[in-house]
């Protein structure tokens, strides 16, 4: 792995040995190259735990910090100067002196730990050398992208348990807690898929014998542990039309995510960088040209499913930005075509299984919305400068009067990313992060046209992440994504990989691939 040169010591002995010294001092120790190789494999374990754990990309961003923490240590050298550090250090800064301030201190510096994936841009910035270090992680990316995409496929055709679509409502499994519609997804450590798989394990066991089920209930989906006997399914009309049973599926899909919302995001974010991709990519790169189609259009696939209309208007306008600044007049009109095709799909799709118009004001989520919209433009006038402090309202929303919260008997956000930071955090820290907003997208147009001129797959990829970035701007408006983890995580990767393609861009040997 090239390491960045380091600064060789003066020797006041002679010159001949001052530049052996430097000689020497130019080439990585063995330690320190085998330090950067175990931080590369970090960023690969990240990049495809990243679409389905983000408990396991986390682990791997986090020891890879401070492994290149160790590494600078041995190199003796300082980080890479990187762009648009000002707006961030003073959104991390701002955000700080809100939460120092806050009312519920134990609730908010908890939330710091999601300012701070600003770091997760860092790494990658400041450890990707060759471009094609790149290449293989969004080859990566795309393969688990594939795979969170089946993962969804083998959801709604094999099941993920068998659902009690009907049974009495004063049958002992009713009064042990069992709801209708709950789904049983394993009896005593045993999944099941189907109602005669679960009709043979129940009559495996005797007449009074306990069986702990696993349950899903709801959206997202809950995890609900009851044990109940097998005389009690016998009761309830087990195998008979009393107890109506079927292969059980998600009502929306959220992967392994556990959110439908945050998985529908991460779904935009994938399906950005693969249309990107394609559009970026010459007719000679046959394979990564397939590659991206199959993920593009199995991503939109499983996004559908989540029936999340944000995220689907959202991939719209990323994608149509991507085509604007990536192809040619014929392309573009063929392009800009498949998209308006994919958003009338996604309209009669939402109205077919939701049930709702896109913009619909009778929607109580819609209500929801524009109660938390008000109660926050009122707090902000009251709290204008440091906010109130991230998390807070949680504790003491009645006292604040947060009519959603009593009207909904739910304690959430405030449903806009904007809004949010400047409830939490004031106009201060919303400021900064608009800072950052628009110099972002600024770098990364002029990036684009850089990028053009030596590398189509670094092109690609840098519209991707400004395809991307646009998306998440567009779904900010109704979604506070930069709360959610994986989220916010995904965005600064793509931001990394952005800064890195910026400085190898000027080194001709770290621009290795086409």
């Amino acid at each position: 792995m090239n390491l960045t040169k380091a600064i060789p010591a003066a020797d006041p002995l002679s010159e001949g040995s001052a530049e052996s010294s430097a000689h020497r001092e130019l080439r990585p120790t063995k330690i320190s190259r085998w330090i950067g190789h175990l931080i590369f494999f970090l960023l690969v374990f990240f990049t495809v735990a990243l679409p389905h754990s983000i408990k396991g990309a986390q682990h791997a961003w986090k020891l890879a910090f401070l492994l290149w923490l160790v590494q600078l240590v041995f190199d003796r050298r300082r980080p890479f100067p990187q762009p648009l550090t000002a707006p961030l250090l003073a959104y991390i800064t701002l955000s700080g002196i809100s939460t120092a301030l806050t009312a519920d201190p134990i609730l908010s510096w908890d939330r710091m730990k999601i300012v701070c994936l600003v770091l997760v841009g860092v790494l990658f910035a400041q450890t990707l050398k060759r471009l094609s270090q790149v290449r293989i992680l969004v080859l990566l990316l795309f393969l688990s992208a594939l795979a969170a995409a089946a993962f969804t496929a083998w959801q709604y055709t094999y099941g993920i348990g068998v659902q009690i679509k009907q049974m009495p409502s004063g049958s002992p499994l009713a009064r042990a807690g069992i709801r209708s519609n709950d789904i049983i997804a394993g009896i005593d450590g045993k999944s099941v898929h189907s109602p005669q798989q679960l009709m043979q394990q129940i009559t495996a066991k005797s007449q009074w014998s306990p069986l702990d089920l696993k349950l899903l209930r709801g959206y997202p989906l809950e995890k609900v542990a009851v044990t109940v006997s097998r005389d009690s399914f016998v009761r309830s009309g087990l195998g008979t039309q009393q107890l109506v049973l079927a292969r059980g599926k998600p009502i929306r899909a959220q992967g392994q995510l556990r959110h439908y919302v945050v998985f529908a995001e991460m779904l935009m974010q994938l399906a950005c960088l693969a249309w990107a991709v394609l559009l970026a990519m010459g007719p000679k790169a046959r394979a990564w040209r397939v590659l991206s189609v199959l993920v593009f259009a199995s991503v939109t696939i499983a996004l559908m499913f989540t029936e999340t209309r944000a995220a689907m208007a959202g991939l719209a306008v990323g994608c149509f930005v991507a085509v604007l600044l990536l192809t040619k007049h014929s392309s573009k009109k063929w392009a800009i075509y498949a998209l308006l095709l994919l958003i009338v799909i996604a309209v009669f799709w939402t109205r077919y299984v939701r049930h709702v118009q896109w913009i619909d004001l009778n929607d109580t989520g819609t209500h929801f919305r524009v109660l938390m919209w008000e109660d926050g433009l009122r707090l902000i006038g009251q709290h204008p400068w440091f906010g109130i402090g991230m998390e807070s309202v949680r504790t003491y929303w009645r006292q604040w009067n947060i009519r959603g919260f009593a009207q909904y008997h739910v304690v959430s956000h405030f449903h806009c990313t904007f809004l949010q930071i400047a409830v939490d955090r004031g106009l201060t820290t919303l400021a900064a992060w608009l800072w950052f907003v628009v110099a972002y997208l600024i770098f990364l147009v002029g990036l684009i046209g850089r990028a053009q001129t030596q590398s189509k797959f670094a092109a690609g990829v840098v519209a991707g992440a400004l395809a991307g970035f646009v998306a998440f701007q567009v779904t900010s408006v109704v979604h506070y994504n930069l709360g959610e983890e994986p989220l916010a995580t995904i965005l600064f990767f793509y931001f990394g990989v952005a800064v890195a393609i910026d400085r190898m861009l000027n080194d001709k040997e770290a621009v290795d691939v086409p």
